[in-house]
């Protein structure tokens, strides 16, 4: 499988964790949490579920949508714009998991999840990148 194609699986994973988080935060229900002791619920609540009024679900979904479609693109900018775009949305989940771990103390196996997506498409990514793999 080339990078490319593994890229557009991880983003389309990535589009369904954010999809399912943005549909349940609009109907103003609580996600199922796996890990069990109201983690997930107690993240979705805090002072940091949005960012500039904007629910980070959102943020995600256009996130994923965007790493999506660059993922299907051919050529050198497309693979560099989603190595840009999986290097910050890396960046930006890490920096949500150390708000989980050192402000909100709880967390949320679905922004872990999708945590370890984006690190997986950073990854890939620059793989692809440094390989020119089309």
């Amino acid at each position: 499988m080339s990078t490319r194609r593994l890229a557009a699986l991880l983003a389309l994973l990535e589009l369904c964790v954010a999809a399912y988080l943005e549909i349940e935060r609009a109907r103003g229900r609580s996600v199922a949490c796996p890990l069990g002791g109201g983690g997930c619920e107690t993240v979705q609540h805090s002072r940091y579920s949005h960012l500039a009024g904007i629910p980070l679900p959102v943020l995600g979904l256009l996130g994923a949508v965007a790493m999506l479609v660059t993922t299907l693109l051919p050529g050198p900018r497309a693979r560099t714009a989603a190595l840009v775009i999986a290097f910050a949305g890396a960046l930006f989940s890490l920096y949500l998991a150390g708000l989980q771990a050192f402000q909100i103390h709880a967390y949320c196996a679905w922004c872990l999840t999708s945590a370890v997506i984006w690190i997986a498409l950073a990854v890939t990514t620059a793989i692809g990148w440094l390989r020119a793999d089309e």
